[in-house]
């Protein structure tokens, strides 16, 4: 009777199994080979994991063979063959994705490659090479969110601004099953124009043009804003030789795993291509010992007054060297000058540099499906004052990519101005970090993986990141991270690169020497406590306030009574009460760069900015700004 009910067992369900079983042995293969090729694991973590797939493996192939089992055991053995062997090949995918993302070595960078798939860290100065985005961006309201909803749509270009890149974005497109007709424009200003007009469905931009975009905004041709009334369809790739006076090589230290180095984080006020030159808006070092498992994080406001140093690369800033502008007016002269400016103010060695911008940003949290932020009552926002997108309202808020930025930028509604700024910012990373560890990053990685590739750019060589990869992942450490910040006092100073006077941060001397003793403290290995120091009680050290505790004894009194070029103006650099700005002579006068009716003299305003082209008008279905323009001084 045994014999009998032996042969009644169902045949086609072992036979499943075994195909499961062998489609097992296959993904752990496949994801052991993605995980030596990645280089960040240890060979023992190697041998671990190889070991428990491989028992894992022996043990259903014995449940199979065994000759007296139950059918229940094979289906046990069915389900979690098929369960394991999708864990290994959607973790063999992810390991890949992320392999791409580390990899420096570009097959051919230069050529016209339309697969889309191109997800390469920008490590510019190693490759010589920089990232160029095109972007296709369609109204929102349009119903346009991915290439097939193109489908004969009229789309707008500019083939003679950009034709690689224009070309490039069109075939990316085609690839994707999209089918349109190109309608083309002589500039970003009348392609701007025709896709708010309504004339054209979408535009397809190269960002490098989004900068003179923002430059001529104000509040009737709203350039600043196409981020934020638009959908971003596609965005294509290529890369272009980066220019001589952009180049910023690393000064590498020796062993990442345990020499002690410093890394400049430069957040540029812009769009588009990450190595364009534009403001350094947010200027951080973080001071990293692998040994002692220490972070150190200092801040300086963007509009500290301090000298510029052109050591990095002469070429770069050689017709400013040596004079007193604002930190923020480096970006101008490309990052090796924040660094070598920040260098020789504090006294240290920058080793690597990262440069994100506000697309960074954008980008990132799109690509996992938004963020959310917990907002304390009376911090309410009714709009953005950077954008003019919706604000934000007291409890959980859940924020797009570009309200996200606004969130991030915003101080004008607040009473503590950039304090509340860096508070806002501080939640947007704890709630990108929050996101990014959440089960929804199983669907969104891949995504999250391509907004990563042009999220920054770094000089940072792979094998020294995947190498510090790989010491958090041989013994996850617990890392003492601690922050301080430098602050100072308002001023109003000539900045040679404006040529005019601004808006300027006289920082702290205290505090600026007592940043520079933190930083050395990490590189020499001594513990540090920011929050407990054990001299110098008269500096401010708290991390969540930019405002200074101790007065200043050597600051003069302020002379309110100097006659200066337009009424109300004092300027506590200049007790000399016949002293005459030769910046602005005449008080009525106005900068013939800027032709909006409220703009300012004195303002923070960009070097040579091109005078505002004549504009059509047209009717635009858009939300109107309360607020006057402001976006230098966002």
């Amino acid at each position: 009777m045994r014999k009998a009910k032996k042969s009644r067992q169902p045949k086609t369900l072992t036979f499943f199994c075994w195909v499961f079983l062998i489609l097992l042995i296959g993904s752990i293969g496949y994801i052991l080979y993605e995980a030596l090729q990645i280089g960040i694991f240890t060979s023992t973590q190697l041998m671990i994991a190889g070991g428990v797939l491989a028992l894992i493996g022996v043990l259903f192939a014995c449940l199979l063979i065994k000759r007296f089992y139950h059918v229940w055991t094979k289906i046990l053995v069915f389900i979690l063959s098929g369960a394991f062997s999708l864990i290994c090949m959607y973790g063999g995918y992810y390991i890949d994705k992320t392999n791409d993302l580390f990899s420096l070595v570009v097959t051919n960078p230069n050529s016209d490659s339309n697969s889309g798939d191109t997800q390469v860290l920008n490590s510019a100065d190693v490759l010589g090479q920089m990232a160029m985005t095109v972007t296709t961006y369609a109204m929102h309201g349009s119903n346009i969110t991915n290439p097939g909803d193109l489908n004969g749509k009229v789309v707008g270009v500019m083939m003679s601004a950009d034709e690689k890149g224009t070309t490039g974005a069109i075939n990316q497109l085609n690839n994707a099953g999209a089918t349109f007709e190109t309608r083309e424009y002589p500039s970003s200003f009348s392609l701007v124009d025709a896709l708010y007009a309504n004339e054209v469905d979408a535009i397809i931009l190269p960002e490098q043009f989004h900068d003179e975009l923002l430059e001529n905004a104000n509040d009737f041709n709203k350039y600043n804003a196409l981020t934020t009334f638009t959908n971003n369809v596609d965005q294509y790739i290529y890369y272009e030789p980066i220019p001589e006076e952009m180049r910023n090589p690393a000064d590498e230290v020796a062993d990442i795993t345990k020499d002690p180095f410093t890394i400049l984080i430069s957040g540029a006020d812009s769009y588009g291509n990450i190595n364009s030159a534009n403001r350094s808006d947010v200027n951080m070092l973080v001071t990293v010992n692998p040994v002692t498992h220490q972070v150190l994080m200092v801040s300086l406001p963007r509009d500290s007054y301090i000298p510029f140093s052109c050591k990095k690369n002469i070429n770069a800033c050689y017709n400013i060297s040596g004079q007193q502008d604002k930190l923020t007016h480096t970006g101008f002269y490309g990052v090796g000058t924040t660094e070598s400016t920040l260098e020789d103010f504090l006294g240290v060695e920058i080793n690597y540099t990262v440069q994100v911008n506000f697309s960074s940003l954008i980008n990132i949290v799109d690509a996992i499906g938004g963020i959310d932020v917990e907002v304390e009552p009376g911090l309410e926002v009714e709009t953005f004052y950077a954008n003019g997108t919706e604000g934000v309202h007291a409890g959980t808020n859940h924020l797009e990519g570009e309200r996200a930025l606004a969130f991030a930028r915003e101080r004008h509604a607040y009473l503590t101005g950039d304090n509340q700024r860096i508070i806002n910012q501080q939640l947007v990373l704890k709630a990108l970090l929050n996101k990014m560890m959440s089960p929804a990053m199983v669907v969104n990685y891949p995504g999250f993986i391509r907004a990563l590739s042009t999220a920054f750019s770094t000089n940072m060589p792979t094998k020294q990141i995947k190498e510090l990869i790989g010491l958090e992942l041989a013994g996850f450490p617990s890392w003492n991270i601690q922050s301080f910040t430098v602050s100072g006092d308002s001023d109003m100073l000539y900045c040679p690169s404006l040529n005019a006077v601004a808006s300027v941060v006289i920082d702290n001397q205290a505090q600026v020497e007592q940043a520079s003793s933190l930083i050395q403290d990490v590189i020499e290995g001594k513990e540090i406590d920011v929050n407990n120091p054990s001299s110098e009680p008269n500096v401010h050290r708290n991390n969540s306030s930019n405002q200074t505790t101790d007065t200043d004894p050597s600051q003069d009194q302020i002379d309110n009574s100097s006659d200066y070029p337009y009424p109300g103006y004092t300027d506590p650099g200049y007790t000399d009460p016949g002293y005459i700005d030769p910046g602005y002579t005449d008080p009525g006068y106005q900068n013939p760069s800027y032709t909006d009716p409220g703009y300012i003299p004195g303002e923070d305003m960009a070097p040579v900015a091109p005078q505002e082209p004549e504009l059509p008008s047209f009717p635009v279905d858009t939300p109107d700004f309360d607020l006057p323009f402001e976006e230098y001084d966002n």
